[in-house]
């Protein structure tokens, strides 16, 4: 039996959050003694807990500049455990569980982004990704969820020689079209039968397109009267209010904020946009499609690579493009083409397909 640990910074809601989640509950505990750690827990914790045959430590981590001591209770925790690997998720638990791990313990990274702006981004983020760069060569084995997030870090200097792609997974029996939600949905928020729903899920951040979608909505909000938008997510609150004033509070564009049932959101909507500028893979593209939602997508990340010849893709950071994207998704059968999502998340993105590729590669490692 191989002794892991699945590290995360922590588990609040986000895609790579639920990947981490997905991977706990379904590896083969027969094969993986599987220890937790986080630095901050987060609201996913109970989620955690529910889940047999695993140790969770939540490492209390006191904030971003708690650096020594963190280090030392990471460190004396894994030197207990005396893990086989250590597969962390995101930047910060990847540099530790790194400095931190016994001698002979293989590391394995998870890449979750792609082309980062790092001016957008405070300068312990840049301090980070330098930080993870320099160290990039140490790692046994660096897993990507898609190609572009590989060739990003590549572009940019990252030892890349030792790094493999899986794919995200999505749980297509908890995203499903579900009619009940839907009408459960359109009565709550008053839409009728011949109004069309038009939803993001993403947090409120500077490469999620917001301000790009918001100036698309406008235009569009005036000329399909129809048309009534959704957004789902929370994070920095200047993002919201400098898109409200773009679209003058229009009352067509509902602000959900941070949601932890979104199965039953996407169950609701009949159209997704991603109006990202940067993304590696995207949860919400494909548990839309696998929803049964048309998806309107911008090209960056492995975004066309999911969609495929399904949906709409445009051009990232262009207000024209987008609006001439969700334009035609409106005007086409979108619920018809919402069918077709679903069946290539189907056949392409199973949970079933992630784990057993990421369990081969945690073995290889071992080897």
């Amino acid at each position: 039996m191989i002794n892991l640990v699945l590290a995360i910074r922590s588990l609040n809601i986000g895609g790579a959050e639920r990947q981490f989640i997905e991977l706990l509950k379904n590896i083969d505990k027969s094969k993986f003694k599987v220890s937790v750690c986080t630095m901050y827990g987060g609201c996913q914790e109970v989620d955690i807990m529910g889940i047999e045959n695993i140790e969770y430590y939540n490492l209390k981590k006191k904030g971003p500049y708690d650096i020594l001591g963190f280090y030392l209770t990471y460190k004396k925790l894994l030197h207990r455990i005396k893990p086989d690997v250590v597969y962390s998720f995101m930047p910060e638990m990847n540099l530790f569980s790194l400095w931190c791990k016994p001698k002979k313990t293989k590391i394995i990274w998870g890449f979750r982004a792609s082309n980062i702006d790092l001016d957008k981004y405070n300068n312990i983020a840049k301090l980070v990704f330098l930080l993870q760069k320099i160290f990039s060569n140490k790692a046994n084995l660096i897993i990507a969820n898609s190609y572009s997030s590989i060739e990003f870090h590549k572009s940019v200097g990252y030892f890349m020689d030792r790094s493999i792609v899986i794919p995200n997974g999505i749980d297509v029996n908890k995203f499903m079209p579900n009619k009940k939600e839907n009408n459960n949905f359109r009565e709550k928020y008053g839409i009728d039968q011949g109004g069309i729903v038009v939803g993001i899920v993403a947090r409120l951040d500077p490469m999620k397109g917001y301000m790009v979608l918001s100036k698309a909505a406008k235009e569009i909000l005036e000329k399909h009267k129809n048309t009534v938008f959704f957004s789902v997510g929370c994070g920095d609150e200047s993002i919201k209010i400098e898109c409200q004033k773009v679209l003058e509070y229009n009352n067509r564009f509902i602000w959900l904020g941070q949601q932890y049932d979104v199965e039953r959101l996407y169950a609701g909507f009949d159209i997704v946009v991603s109006s990202s500028s940067s993304e590696s893979f995207s949860n919400s593209i494909a548990e839309a499609m696998s929803s049964g939602c048309m998806v309107v997508v911008t090209d960056v990340g492995d975004s066309r690579r999911i969609v495929g010849d399904i949906g709409v893709v445009v051009e990232p950071n262009n207000v024209d493009a987008l609006l001439y994207g969700i334009d035609r998704a409106l005007q086409s059968n979108y619920k018809y083409i919402g069918r077709m999502c679903r069946d290539r998340i189907l056949n392409n993105f199973s949970i079933k397909n992630m784990i057993e590729s990421t369990q081969m590669e945690i073995i290889k490692c071992v080897e």
